[in-house]
């Protein structure tokens, strides 16, 4: 694809093949929750065909409906009203829907926001509870200095989990009309009690900690600071401490609450990888929210770094990391260009760039990852001395891209594993936001092949780009630009 092979065959030494991806990945399985997966994992292909599986989802569902995301499109009444449907059919199901409290309460310029598009819902049907995770770190005089949008770059909830009784999508995607017609993400259906179980579990205790969307009185917070016209308001559970007011001790509950699960589910579902075959699909979830103390993911992912490097000194390995921006935090970066395996970086091109159409200074993000990409591949060249590292842009006209994850080869033709979730591998991902993504270690060949093909299917509307382009793209970028670079490298 765009003149890089992408078989490795002849680099193979005599005797890797006698590894498989569990053998090589078994460090993997240790300390932390493993899922064998019987059922087939679909992988999803196209924003709506994602949005079908969600609404196919909420008819389909009797017991439960999660909606783990960061915001809803406050113009998705369709989808609002699906969640109506099936409330009003059905009254033993219970549905449960997490979004981030910043996020989730803005006010768009139709004087619309999530809360409010769900808030019927809530007045009329006691089995739907919508929660809003609210950030610790934005407080004290930092909560009332910054204005909504601006304030949500000290941190979110950004997992994103679609539940429906025993299948779980589990995407990089946001429930909102653009993630369901031209922006482009990942997404995969698992049908498994067990890893849905997991992931109901897991929202259901951040949940716990965070506001509840209630019927407004005088116990309860504004949907907005200084805004009192809406009926509905944001209460905390009891004896919750008030991340904005409290910080210190919210945070040291919450932690309590995400030790205690994630160690309820190591112990619940470990496996002794002795007993692993290569024909067992294996699923592997971990979360990161550093503010609170959890780095499961920060440590899972350096620990795949080191295996697949193993690995490669000795049999050669390729593998490709995307993220819907370049903006990789240090330690990845760093792990890649001392990587032995050749990498391929996938991201959106400044036109696949959700902030391209921006109006004000937000239009020169683009300029500025374009700048972060320049400066990765003239240090690669410069101190690494690395030719085996390609950056692909996404360019698919009228589309824009938000996929994210990781696809590892090994020394094989087809994928041997890939990581898929809400993660895109920046420094917010691993310091400021809530994200969680799941290891997938395929058992069969089909669920290799089609892992492929989606990895080929995303690259066969990208563009391999040289420093040399990159350097010639940001020579009009304005100087002022490149005194924000720190600024953004971790706010965005």
């Amino acid at each position: 694809v765009h003149g890089r092979t992408y078989s490795v065959a002849s680099q193979s030494l005599a005797g890797p093949a006698a590894l498989s991806a569990h053998q090589v990945f078994s460090p993997l399985t240790k300390e932390r929750p493993v899922f064998r997966i019987q059922n087939r994992v679909a992988v999803i292909r196209e924003p709506g065909d994602f949005y079908r599986e969600i609404l196919q989802g909420i008819q389909r569902a009797r017991k439960r409906i999660v909606l783990s995301s960061l915001y809803i499109g406050s113009e998705e009444i369709e989808l609002a009203d699906q969640l109506a449907r099936a409330l009003e059919r059905n009254p033993d199901l219970e549905v449960l829907v997490l979004l981030d409290c910043l996020r989730g309460t803005r006010i768009d310029g139709a004087g619309k926001s999530s809360a409010l598009l769900l808030a019927p819902l809530v007045k009329k049907h006691a089995n739907i509870h919508v929660a809003l995770y609210h950030t610790p770190a934005l407080s004290g005089l930092n909560k009332t200095a910054w204005p909504q949008r601006y304030n949500e770059t000290f941190g979110l909830q950004h997992i994103k989990a679609y539940l429906f009784d025993d299948d779980v999508i589990i995407s990089g995607a946001n429930l909102s009309r653009d993630y369901f017609t031209n922006r482009q993400d990942r997404y995969m259906r698992f049908s498994d009690r067990s890893l849905a179980d997991y992931f109901a579990g897991l929202v259901q205790s951040i949940a716990r900690f965070s506001f509840q969307l209630v019927g407004k009185s005088a116990s309860t917070h504004p949907l907005r600071d200084g805004d009192a016209s809406s009926d509905m308001g944001l209460r905390l559970p009891s004896n919750t401490p008030d991340p904005a007011r409290n910080p210190a001790d919210f945070v040291r509950d919450a932690n309590a609450a995400m030790a205690q699960f994630l160690q309820s589910a190591q112990v619940r579902h470990a496996v002794d990888p002795a007993t692993l075959t290569e024909h067992d699909t294996l699923v592997i979830p971990t979360v990161q929210m550093r503010q609170l103390g959890i780095t499961q993911d920060e440590a899972h992912m350096t620990e795949f770094f080191s295996l697949s490097d193993s690995f490669a000194r000795r049999y050669g390995c390729r593998s490709m990391m995307a993220s819907a921006y370049f903006n990789f935090s240090p330690i990845y970066k760093k792990l890649v260009l001392e990587s032995s395996s050749r990498w391929d970086l996938l991201v959106a091109s400044p036109e696949a760039n959700g902030f391209h159409t921006a109006a004000g200074v937000s239009k020169y993000i683009p300029d500025m990852y374009s700048i972060i990409e320049h400066d990765f591949m003239r240090y690669s060249r410069k101190h690494y001395a690395r030719n085996d590292i390609a950056i692909e842009e996404y360019a698919r006209p009228g589309w824009t891209y938000h996929g994210k994850g990781v696809w590892c080869y090994l020394d094989r033709k087809l994928p041997q594993v890939t990581m898929v979730g809400s993660s895109n591998y920046g420094y917010r991902s691993i310091y400021c936001d809530l994200e969680a993504q799941v290891t997938l270690i395929p058992g069969n060949k089909d669920l290799q092949t089609d892992i492929h093909q989606e990895a080929l299917y995303l690259l066969s509307h990208s563009k391999m780009v040289t420093e040399t382009e990159l350097k010639s793209r940001i020579r009009s970028a304005p100087l002022w630009l490149y005194a924000l670079k720190p600024f953004i490298s971790k706010k965005m």
